[in-house]
């Protein structure tokens, strides 16, 4: 056999092979042969086996990427051995993955198995770039399509060791992704309503009437809440290991519409304002932030309960005021039996409203 044609027998097996290796991230835990229990498992000793490993593998798509895109080309038994030595860390990484147990943690498993399908994604398309490349001829090293894929291979190792080695720390990364979402939203607001210049890059014909600013206040205070809240259960996440780490993996969920919510707000209060829509969609926002509150008692217990009660109180505020302006400009009528189960006298509202409507743009 021409060594051209064994080039592509050993690239196109390489290819099928961590393919399979590829299919095989998804197969359910008990098919795997690793434990739903966390009986003896050692963390420290595992991140450090999965960080090993990731780095053997990078080095392996290194060196093969050296010996290929060089003259001369290596033996073909050369390029067999260092291919195999690819394969073998990607076994390796692969039965790593599969021995931790998701007593660990659902959030933990879902953040590992995404980057352990990157990894492998990665190198299907590394090995393909091999097969692909055998008889092409390039300029100069540097221009060879492998070099990319090579780099590509092993960002996605580096990647892995710097997740989160915590249920805690996965759920924290999933929450500072929806933080990020409502500090840009609230942001973008903030710089369109101290900037004309702002207004004017996107072509807006209208702007702000002064009352809109009077009711802006606490719809933009409604949103700054839902960004404390979220950074609050985040860093509490985080930071407490009394936590019960699978009571924990609901939260995610819990936040996962309200950077939804937040942007369907601030878009709202852009002009022309209308009054009514903003009211509709912060009542979305307020009622998401209410049942989130009160499910995070739940889950993270009775420790916690200081500054939840802060968090609703700070919603019920904004609420009252926004509610309050409304009733000031004719928009809204006061319900005595609701803002009494809000804690709320009908003094207290109507003062909210004649203080926001004083204050102007205060927050």
């Amino acid at each position: 056999m021409a060594p051209t044609e064994k080039y592509r027998e050993i690239f196109g097996i390489m290819e099928v092979n961590v393919q399979t290796f590829l299919s095989q991230v998804s197969i359910p835990e008990a098919d795997t042969g690793g434990g739903n229990e966390s009986t003896g498992f050692d963390a420290g000793k595992f991140w450090t086996t999965l960080c090993t490993i990731a780095d053997k593998l990078g080095f392996e798509a290194n060196k093969a990427t050296v010996m290929w895109i060089n003259s001369p080309l290596p033996k073909p038994e050369d390029m067999h051995a260092v291919c195999g030595a690819f394969e073998i860390a990607c076994v390796a990484l692969l039965n790593t993955y599969h021995t931790l147990p998701s007593s660990e943690g659902a959030t933990l498993k879902s953040f590992l198995t995404d980057g352990i399908k990157v990894v492998f994604e990665s190198a299907v398309k590394f090995a393909s770039c091999l097969l692909q490349s055998v008889g092409q001829t390039y300029a100069s090293p540097d221009n060879h399509p492998l070099v990319s894929h090579c780099g590509i291979v092993m960002r996605a190792c580096e990647s892995l060791k710097t997740m989160p080695r915590t249920n805690g720390g996965a759920v924290a990364a999933k929450l500072l992704a929806h933080a990020n979402i409502i500090k840009d939203a609230l942001r973008e607001l903030e710089e369109a309503k101290n900037s004309d210049s702002f207004m004017e890059d996107f072509e807006c014909e209208e702007n702000w009437s002064d009352s809109d600013f009077i009711i802006m206040s606490p719809l933009l205070g409604m949103i700054k809440t839902s960004g404390a809240l979220t950074k609050k259960t985040m860093d509490t996440v985080k930071k407490c290991d009394k936590l019960d780490k699978l009571k924990i993996d609901a939260i995610p969920n819990l936040f996962a519409k309200i950077p939804e919510l937040v942007d369907d707000l601030a878009l709202s209060l852009y002009p022309p304002l209308d009054w009514n829509v903003s009211k509709t969609e912060a009542w979305k926002l307020k009622d998401r932030m209410e049942e989130v509150i009160t499910q995070l008692g739940e889950i993270l217990g009775p420790d916690h309960k200081t500054w939840l009660d802060f968090m609703e109180k700070a919603v019920k505020h904004n609420t009252a005021t926004v509610q309050g302006i409304l009733i000031q400009h004719g928009m809204a009528q006061l319900q005595l039996g609701e803002e009494k189960e809000k804690g709320e006298t009908v003094k207290e509202v109507e003062e909210k409203g004649e203080g926001a409507t004083k204050n102007g743009v205060s927050s």
